[in-house]
């Protein structure tokens, strides 16, 4: 019998080590380039319990994985998260617990999930402007966001990375605002490229898109030119800074400068599927595995299978997905 893999590779060499799970497809916001679920959308059935997290983290850990960071939709909104993040830091082998969230119940719940283990804390904020904001979100309220982002410095949940999706037409007003939240205070404030992952018409997306390159140029013209500040070459982001500022500047750029070759994530969805690549619609279908006798060898098998299907390359052209951004996850 060959011996088990102790790394997760795929077939063109990349090492998978992060985990991205999203543990639920709901969300109190309604961006448009992520299409919440609706009452015509509902939650699909058989959403993750906190014994399959458990299990796919075991699984995961055992290749190699050792950073698991707690998606959606907004996670928050499951109140089995800590119990999630806690079995995930007892994990042997998992060195990180972070969490992708919108901030609005971050106040709350942060006892708890400091409790649990959480690590680190990326912060969604697409506009300082709260007419803008509530535009940019569906209706979301950005005092709640700054209180969060202020809250995460204070617990020293470093690096606090704040995630803008760039829009033309809704919040590129803002975009240098943003930038400026990094000039005295330690964030890592990071701009990334709208990706057609919503299903909108052509024609719409086309026109709201904005490259990193120009999203880049508007701050420079604002900001003067930036250093740039090297980083993990796994990183989606690269990473600059206003000279003498404490935070930093990321600039995400799937569509016009395409980072696949360096990708070293996995994705689990909410509804137990696994996902090598949130731009294809290539999925793994993991119910058989989580309802098996012995789960994590099962899930093993799923990661390995998972690992070998990965794509070179995600789909960066427009396409009308099965999936849209909320039911991938983060």
């Amino acid at each position: 019998m060959p011996e088990r893999p102790t790394e997760l590779i795929d077939r063109f060499g990349r090492v998978i080590r992060d985990l991205r799970i999203s543990v639920t497809p709901r969300c109190n916001y309604h961006c448009t380039y992520c299409d919440p679920l609706t009452d015509s959308h509902p939650e699909p059935r058989g959403t993750l319990s906190v014994q399959d997290v458990d299990n796919f983290v075991k699984a995961s850990a055992l290749l190699g994985l050792d950073a698991a960071r707690f998606t959606g939709g907004e996670p928050l909104l499951r109140k089995e998260l800590p119990q999630m993040m806690e079995n995930a830091k007892n994990t042997p082998g998992v060195k990180d617990i972070a969490l992708t969230t919108n901030g609005t119940m971050f106040r709350r719940r942060h006892k708890e999930l400091l409790e649990a283990g959480l690590n680190r804390i990326n912060i969604s904020i697409d506009a300082l402007n709260p007419s803008i904001f509530r535009q940019a979100t569906g209706g979301g309220d950005v005092t709640q966001v700054l209180d969060a982002i202020d809250l995460a410095l204070e617990l020293n949940l470093h690096p606090v990375k704040l995630n803008a999706v760039a829009i033309r037409g809704i919040n590129d007003t803002e975009l240098v605002h943003l930038a400026k939240l990094s000039l005295e205070r330690p964030l890592h404030v990071r701009f990334i490229e709208y990706m057609h992952l919503n299903n909108s018409d052509l024609e719409s997306y086309n026109n709201a898109f904005l490259s990193g390159k120009a999203i880049r140029a508007m701050i420079e013209q604002e900001l003067g030119v930036l250093e740039e500040v090297p980083t993990d070459p796994s990183s989606p982001a690269r990473v600059f800074k206003v000279p003498n500022s404490l935070g930093s500047l990321g600039f995400i750029n799937p569509i016009s400068e395409p980072f696949c070759g360096a990708c070293s994530r996995m994705r689990l969805t909410a509804d137990r599927k696994v996902r090598p690549c949130l731009l294809t619609d290539r999925e793994l279908d993991a119910n058989a595995a989580f309802d098996s006798a012995n789960p994590i060898e099962a899930l093993i098998d799923v990661l390995l299978e998972a690992a070998h299907r990965k794509d070179r390359m995600g789909d960066l052209l427009p396409k009308i997905r099965e999936r849209t951004m909320v039911a991938i996850g983060g």
